[in-house]
């Protein structure tokens, strides 16, 4: 069962306006509660529990319950996207999430951002995942899209968090979050992953977001020997190239 655009859910307490976001594991959506307040729900994808037997689908569901629950106590981190409830509607499993209205920094990385203003992002959300971290959480997908200015402020917020991926099936697991930011674990399901894992895709996002360049993956840098371009030596072209102009 999915939830569909136009459902009411709760008894009425919440209808479902349009898709936010779909990815391997969930379905996130934006719904508006009775007072007509801008909500998020987060479901597992229906489409990748058709492909599951019952007991890989109880197994998955207990993840997801249980990783909501532990996001759900780092709710008091303002650069964590915040967990209001959760809940389950009929068969669906449900995490209610905080509606943020804004705009994430993948549509501002490729402009090249001031280093104070670029480092006052990561600081905060480097903030946000040793909270994470400390609940025993890993993210995954740390890049500038999972990460948005909280109403138009320079408040960054953490968002998007695979809550399933510990969820070892071949279905389910993902080889790489997005190419430029997964560190080489990210492409094997044999490697160990952790804290350092996240911490690389924040690294990868600072330089975008100093270079207006996603860096080269991991992959190719280990495989093929292509080098990272220093972000100095990108910043010191572009600024060439604007006085070229003038």
């Amino acid at each position: 069962m999915t939830l569909t655009v136009g459902q009411q859910i709760q008894g009425g307490l919440y209808t479902i306006e349009k898709v936010l976001g779909r990815g391997r594991f969930g379905i996130t959506y934006k719904a508006k509660d009775a007072a007509g307040n801008a909500v998020a729900i987060k479901t597992l994808n229906d489409s990748l529990l058709h492909q599951l037997g019952p007991e890989e689908i109880k197994d998955l569901e207990s993840k997801f319950w249980n990783e909501a629950v532990k996001l759900a106590k780092c709710s008091h981190n303002r650069h964590i996207v915040q967990v209001q409830e959760i809940l389950k509607e009929g068969d669906v499993p449900c995490i209610l999430m905080e509606y943020i209205d804004g705009v994430d920094l993948a549509s501002r990385a490729q402009k090249q951002l001031p280093e104070k203003l670029a480092l006052r992002y990561i600081q905060q959300i480097g903030e946000a995942l040793m909270e994470v971290h400390s609940h025993q959480l890993l993210h995954l997908d740390i890049k500038p899209d999972n990460i948005v200015l909280r109403g138009g402020t320079a408040e960054a917020v953490l968002i998007d968090f695979g809550l399933a991926k510990a969820f070892d099936h071949p279905l389910t697991t993902t080889r790489y979050s997005a190419e430029g930011y997964s560190a080489l674990e990210m492409y094997s399901q044999k490697r160990p992953r952790g804290a350092y894992t996240d911490v690389y895709g924040l690294a990868a996002t600072l330089y975008e977001l100093l270079t207006g360049q996603v860096p080269v993956s991991a992959i190719k840098r280990k495989d093929s020997d292509v080098g990272l371009i220093a972000p100095k030596l990108l910043i010191l072209r572009s600024a060439i190239a604007r006085i070229r102009l003038f």
